[in-house]
């Protein structure tokens, strides 16, 4: 489980899984989040639970995305009504004291309820969060290279500010273990698609040129700007160096993934 320095004796807690720790098995394993895969479905359930438990979570609320890569931010407050969210039936699993909902075609979450669970998952894409101490109010967000293009973490940041008067300079915010500058490797069309939003200046910090009109791409770095450009304090931003992809032992990895098999790390937190 990987947690950050600067939410100790914090209201939050919030931590990313790794490979190690869980029930899971192969491929999947040793912890595996991703519940979607139905032959890994009580495994991953187990998983999660055993996650929770570490985190010292004590919401039975869990709400998980569902994620396409689009800048959806779904906000969780007093007035959600569940049921527009899609329901799992977690009866004899090891979370059946809990009650899980999926969110269609969303790859954020935010939420100032402290009876909530809030859910992410990752394989190589950027994990992100963002914790408002003031308002006591929490984002996590799933941004791989379309979502870090379209800049899904300012669109996190302008909806922060405008529900729950968060203000960037109070802002806490962290960069989790994905792919990194060393292994991650896109084409010519994908930079095209980051001039629409980011300067030639800014993607110079993160392009770097291979040959063949390939790059590899630094999605942390990328991120760290966007926070940066929208009021955070450096200080304030806390980035795990770790490369999923180096340490595809250790973390999933979408690109290192046998056979297309892999399983999914997640990111969990609540406010207590």
């Amino acid at each position: 489980m990987i947690r950050f320095e600067q939410l100790k004796a914090t209201p939050l807690h919030l931590g990313i899984t790794d490979r190690t720790g869980g029930v899971s098995q192969g491929v999947y394993g040793g912890m595996n989040t991703n519940f979607y895969n139905p032959e890994q479905f009580e495994n991953a359930c187990q998983d999660i639970k055993i996650a929770i438990d570490a985190l010292g979570l004590t919401g039975k609320i869990i709400v998980a995305t569902r994620q396409t890569h689009s800048n959806h931010v779904l906000k969780i407050d007093e007035s959600t009504d569940f049921q527009n969210l899609d329901e799992i039936d977690v009866k004899y699993t090891a979370l059946s004291d809990y009650r899980l909902y999926s969110s269609p075609d969303t790859d954020a979450l935010m939420t100032n309820r402290k009876d909530v669970i809030l859910m992410t998952f990752y394989a190589d894409c950027v994990p992100l969060y963002l914790f408002d101490p003031v308002n006591e109010a929490v984002a996590i967000v799933h941004s791989g290279w379309r979502g870090t293009s379209n800049k899904i973490a300012e669109t996190v940041i302008k909806e922060m500010a405008y529900h729950y008067h968060s203000e960037p300079q109070h802002l806490f915010a962290g960069i989790g273990q994905s792919a990194g500058k060393c292994c991650y490797e896109v084409d010519e069309p994908v930079k095209t698609l980051f001039r629409v939003h980011f300067s030639e200046h800014d993607m110079n910090c993160f392009f770097e040129p291979k040959a063949n009109g390939r790059y590899f791409i630094d999605l942390k770095k990328a991120n760290e700007l966007i926070f940066l450009e929208n009021g955070l304090k450096s200080d304030h931003i806390e980035i795990n160096p770790a490369c999923t992809i180096c340490k595809s032992d250790l973390y999933h990895s979408h690109r290192k993934a046998n056979g297309g098999k892999r399983g999914s790390m997640s990111q969990l937190c609540q406010l207590i």
